[in-house]
C-alpha cells in the first residue's frame, strides 16, 4: 500500500506493518492501542469493541478500532486464541511537540509462544509443534517454551491414527507444516481436527547448525541420521528465531521417542472415556482428570494431565508410581504437610521459566525466595519415605539451594511500601546514594522552612508533580509578598505555581542522584539476575521434581478421600477386578455406586454383553477402560482387589455422532473407529466395543457385528468387552472357546422394569425397550402398538414387517382392561413383596385418576 499523502504516524505505521505483514499490529497511540483498515474490522469483530474511522487514505475513510493500554492483555488473549498473530507496536520515548514518537515492535505473540502467565491456562501445558511431512514418514516436533522441553517422533507417512493420537496426546496450541511434497491434504485435515496452523518462515537468516551444536553430543548424533528429523527443527528454529528468539536457548536437548513408548490411547478413546474434557459442554467437569487432579499447584495438575496421555507400559515404571502413593497413604499425615508446603510454592515451574527467558519480573523472583526457604523442609520429608524410590529419586534432583536463598533474601525488597527493588544493607553503593538523595530531600522542607520565614507567607509550600516536578506553590491572598525572583509557572483558580533559581538548582541534584540511583540499582539487579540464572539449570530440575512430587501427592489424596485400592500389575494377561466402580460416577454418587466384578482370562477373553438400555453396560465397559489406564498411570484405583496386566493400548468405540465438518455420518465414524481397532489391536490389547452396527439396517448391523467379533476372537486375540443389542450373537458362546456371555441384571416388577446394574454371566431375555420407552413417558397407545409389532415379528420369525394400522387406535375403555391385565399377568405372586404390591396399586389408582 501507498505510502504517499499519509501523515507522519500513518507512515510509521506502513513500515511497520511491512515488516510484521502476517501479524494484527497493535499500535499505541498515546493511552489507547490501536487498529487500523481491514486489520481493524477484524479484530473489532472478535473483541466485540466498536468500529470508528480517523482520516482518510485514497479519499475512503481509514477503519479504527482501539484498546486501552491497561486492558491489552484481556483483549490479545481472545485474538491470540483464536488462531491470530498479535505484534505488540509500542511507544518508546515520550511524546514532544512536533515530532512523531519513535515506535517499535517489541513482542509477536502466537498461540504457541506464549509465556506471559495472564495469557496461559495454568492448568494446561502450551507447545509449539513442527510438523515436517516427508515422502514417506512423518516428523512431529513438540517444544515447551518455559520447561525447555523438546520431543520428536516419526511415523509412516500413511499412518494417519497414529499421527492424529500423538497430536492429541500433546494438543498443539500452534503447528507449523511443512514438508518435501504438498501439504494442503494436511492442512484441511488438521484444521478440521481444530488446530492453529502457521506458515513455515521462509527466507529469514538464522545460523541453525550452532543451534543444534549446542545439544548433547549423542542427540546431534541422532538428528544428522534424519534428514526430515533435521528439518523439522529447522523449521522449529526459524519460528522462533524471527519470533521469540531469547527462547531458543532453552532448548539444549532432544527427547526422541516411538509412540509405543506409552500405552496408546488415540482419539477416539480419550474422547469416549472423557478423559480431560467432557463431551457435553468441552469442560474438565465430570472427567477422571478432575477426580485425580489433587494436586495443590498447577505444575502438578499439570503433571496429571500429562501422565493421563501418556500412561506407562514398562511394569517397573508404573510398580515406582504405585510404591510412592502407597507410602503416602500409609502416612497421609506426612503426606498432608508436604502438601501444605507445595502450596506456599506454587506454580514454581513456569516461575522458573520466566527467569530462564528473562521476562521475569521482581515478584518472581521474591516467589522463587520464599519458594526457596521451604526446601529443606520439604527434603526432609521427602526423605522419611524410604520405601518409595520415586520420592528419594525427588530428593536427589532437588539440589540444594541455601545460598541462593540467602542471596535473594538479603537482596531483594518486598516492603511494598518502598519503590525499590534492592533492600537497604544488601549494597553499600546504593546506600551511600541513598543517604545522599534523602538529605536532598531533607534540603527541600529546610528550602520550604526559608522561604516561609523570607517572604513571610506561612502557607507557602514546596510541592512536587510529574509534569512540572518542583514548584513553590501560594494562595491568591499571599501573591502581594511574593519576591520579585520568583518565576511564575503557572495561575489556578485560588493558587499560583512558582519556581526559583535555588529549587531549580536542588530539583537539578535530585534528579540526578535518582539517575544515578536507578542505575546503580538496575546494575545490583541484573548482577543477582545473572546469579539465579547461572543456577538455571538445577531450578528446573528442581522445579521438575516438585511438579512430580505434586502430582504423587494429588494421586495419594485422592486414593486416601476415595478409598481405592493398589492393583497388582501382573506379568500374564489376565484382568481381575473385584467390586470395581467407574471411578468418575463412583466419585459423584458415592456409596449409592454399585460395584461390579471382571474376569477377563485367556480362557475368557471375549464377552458378549447384553441387557437393557439403561442397565448400566455403557457405564460398566467405560468403567474396565478407565480403571486400566488409571493402573498404568500409577494410580490407585476404586476396586476392593484388582489384578491388571500391561497392556500396549485401550481402545473404546461407545456413542455415537455425525462429523458434519468431514461430512461424515453417524454410521461412517463407527466403522472408521472400528477399522482402528481391528487393524491396530494386538494380543496385549484392551478393546470395549458398544453397539457395533446400530447405525445400519438390521441385517447389515448384524453382519458386520458378528463378523467383527469373529475378526477379534481369531486374528486379535485381545481382551475384549463386547456390547450389542444383537442376541444372534450370544449363540457365538457355544461355536467358540473363549467367547462367554455376560448381560446387565434387571427384575420384573409390577411397576415396570427395576435396573441393577450388575454384570452378570449368561445372556439377557431382552433389551426391555419398550420398558424404558414407558419410562421416558411415551404414550400408552403407542407402547401397546409397538408391543403388538413385537408379537408379531417374533410369530414371524424371519420376516422385519408388520402391517400398518389405517389409523391409530383409539384408547378406549377395552384397551384400557387389556392394559391392566397384561400389568396383572406379569406379577408373579408366590415373589411380589407387600411394598411392591403397594406400588402397584397406588400406580393404577394414580393412572384411574389422571383419565377422569
Amino acid at each position: 500500500m501507498s505510502t504517499e499523502k499519509l501523515t507522519p504516524l500513518m507512515q510509521q505505521y506502513f513500515q511497520l506493518k511491512e515488516q510484521y505483514s502476517e501479524a494484527l499490529l497493535f499500535f499505541q497511540v498515546g493511552d489507547f492501542f490501536e487498529l487500523f483498515f481491514d486489520q481493524a474490522k477484524q479484530a473489532a469483530a472478535i473483541l466485540g469493541i466498536a468500529l470508528t474511522k480517523r482520516g482518510t487514505h485514497n479519499g475512503k475513510p481509514i477503519p479504527l478500532c482501539g484498546v486501552p493500554v491497561h486492558a491489552l492483555d484481556h483483549h490479545i488473549t481472545k485474538l491470540v486464541k483464536a488462531g491470530f498473530h498479535v505484534a505488540i507496536c509500542e511507544q518508546l520515548e515520550e511524546a514532544r511537540p512536533g515530532s512523531v514518537v519513535k515506535r517499535g515492535v517489541t513482542k509477536v505473540l502466537t498461540p504457541g509462544t506464549l509465556t506471559d502467565e495472564k495469557l496461559l491456562d495454568d492448568k494446561r501445558s502450551s507447545y509449539l509443534c513442527s510438523m515436517f511431512v516427508a515422502a514417506e514418514s512423518v516428523i512431529l516436533v513438540f517444544g515447551e517454551l518455559l520447561t525447555g522441553q523438546l520431543s520428536a517422533t516419526m511415523m509412516r507417512v500413511d499412518d494417519w491414527r497414529t499421527i492424529e493420537t500423538q497430536l492429541h496426546r500433546y494438543m498443539p496450541d500452534e503447528i507449523i507444516l511443512d514438508g518435501l511434497i504438498n501439504t494442503k491434504k494436511w492442512q484441511a485435515i488438521l484444521k478440521q481436527m481444530g488446530f492453529v496452523l502457521s506458515e513455515p518462515v521462509k527466507g529469514f537468516v538464522g545460523d541453525f547448525p550452532s543451534w543444534i551444536a549446542a545439544f548433547k553430543g549423542e542427540d546431534q548424533s541422532l538428528i544428522k541420521k534424519s534428514s526430515s528429523l533435521e528439518r523439522a527443527l529447522e523449521c522449529f528454529y526459524l519460528y522462533l528465531k524471527k519470533n521469540q528468539e531469547e527462547a531458543l536457548a532453552q532448548f539444549k536437548q532432544i527427547y526422541l521417542y516411538r509412540s509405543d513408548d506409552f500405552l496408546i490411547v488415540d482419539a477416539a478413546t480419550q474422547r469416549n472415556l472423557e478423559l480431560i474434557k467432557n463431551n457435553q459442554d468441552g469442560s474438565a467437569q465430570h472427567t477422571l482428570f478432575t477426580v485425580l487432579d489433587r494436586a495443590v499447584t498447577t505444575m502438578g495438575s499439570r503433571m496429571i494431565k500429562k501422565w493421563l496421555l501418556s500412561p506407562l507400559v514398562h511394569k517397573s515404571q508404573i510398580n515406582h508410581r504405585l510404591d510412592a502413593v502407597e507410602v503416602m497413604v500409609k502416612d497421609i499425615g506426612m503426606t498432608q504437610q508436604l502438601a501444605e508446603l507445595l502450596h506456599d510454592i506454587g506454580d514454581l515451574e513456569r516461575v522458573v521459566g520466566r527467569i530462564a527467558l528473562n521476562r521475569a519480573h521482581l515478584y518472581d523472583y521474591v516467589h522463587l525466595m520464599y519458594a526457596l526457604a521451604h526446601i529443606p523442609k520439604i527434603i526432609s520429608l521427602l526423605d522419611s519415605f524410604k520405601k518409595s524410590a520415586l520420592l528419594q529419586r525427588a530428593v536427589e534432583a532437588i539440589g540444594n539451594f541455601t545460598s541462593l536463598h540467602k542471596l535473594l533474601a538479603a537482596a531483594l525488597n518486598v516492603d511494598s511500601s518502598k519503590n525499590w527493588l534492592i533492600k537497604v544493607g544488601f549494597d553499600q553503593q546504593l546506600d551511600e546514594l541513598r543517604e545522599l538523595l534523602a538529605h536532598a530531600h531533607d534540603k527541600v522542607v529546610a528550602l520550604e522552612q526559608q522561604e516561609q520565614k523570607r517572604t513571610g507567607i506561612g502557607s507557602l509550600k514546596i510541592r512536587f508533580n510529574q509534569v512540572q516536578g518542583y514548584y513553590i506553590e501560594i494562595t491568591k491572598p499571599n501573591l502581594h509578598l511574593v519576591p520579585d525572583e520568583y518565576k511564575r509557572q503557572q495561575s489556578l483558580i485560588n493558587k499560583e505555581r512558582f519556581t526559583t533559581l535555588e529549587l531549580s538548582e536542588l530539583e537539578h541534584q535530585l534528579a540526578k542522584a535518582n539517575t544515578e540511583i536507578n542505575f546503580v540499582e538496575q546494575q545490583v539487579y541484573e548482577r543477582i539476575k545473572q546469579e539465579v540464572f547461572a543456577e538455571i539449570t538445577s531450578l528446573r530440575k528442581l522445579a521438575y521434581a516438585l511438579a512430580h512430587t505434586d502430582a504423587l501427592i494429588g494421586f495419594a489424596l485422592t486414593a486416601y478421600d476415595h478409598n481405592y485400592t493398589r492393583p497388582v500389575i501382573s506379568d500374564d494377561h489376565a484382568i481381575i477386578i473385584n467390586k470395581g466402580k467407574h471411578p468418575v460416577l463412583g466419585a459423584m454418587l458415592n456409596q449409592e455406586f454399585i460395584p461390579n466384578d471382571t474376569l477377563l482370562t485367556d480362557q475368557e477373553y471375549l464377552w458378549i454383553v447384553t441387557g437393557p438400555n439403561m442397565g448400566g453396560k455403557s457405564t460398566y465397559l467405560r468403567q474396565i477402560a478407565l480403571l486400566c489406564l488409571m493402573a498404568h498411570c500409577g494410580s490407585f484405583i476404586p476396586t476392593e482387589s484388582a489384578q491388571i496386566p500391561v497392556l500396549d493400548r485401550i481402545f473404546t468405540r461407545v456413542g455415537a455422532g455425525d462429523n458434519l465438518a468431514e461430512g461424515k455420518s453417524t454410521f461412517l465414524v463407527e466403522m472408521e473407529e472400528t477399522a482402528t481397532i481391528c487393524t491396530q489391536a494386538t494380543e496385549r490389547s484392551l478393546v470395549i466395543l458398544d453397539e457395533v452396527g446400530r447405525g445400519t439396517s438390521t441385517y447389515d448391523g448384524l453382519a458386520l457385528a458378528q463378523a467383527v467379533v469373529e475378526h477379534l476372537y481369531h486374528r486379535v486375540k485381545a481382551k475384549c468387552l463386547f456390547a450389542t443389542h444383537y442376541h444372534e450373537l450370544t449363540k457365538l458362546e457355544e461355536e467358540l472357546p473363549g467367547i462367554v456371555n455376560y448381560h446387565a441384571a434387571s427384575k420384573q416388577r409390577p411397576t415396570g422394569v427395576l435396573f441393577l446394574h450388575k454384570i452378570i454371566k449368561g445372556a439377557a431375555e431382552g433389551s426391555f425397550g419398550l420398558e424404558v420407552a414407558r419410562l421416558a413417558k411415551l404414550p400408552d397407545p403407542l407402547i401397546d402398538r409397538a408391543r403388538d409389532i413385537l408379537n408379531e415379528l417374533a410369530k414371524n420369525g424371519h420376516g422385519l414387517y408388520v402391517p400398518v394400522q389405517k389409523e391409530m387406535v383409539k384408547e378406549d375403555e377395552n384397551l384400557k382392561n387389556k392394559a391392566l391385565l397384561d400389568q396383572l399377568k406379569k406379577i408373579d405372586l408366590d415373589n411380589v413383596t407387600p411394598r411392591e404390591a403397594h406400588e402397584f396399586l397406588y400406580r393404577i389408582k394414580s393412572d384411574l385418576q389422571f383419565e377422569k
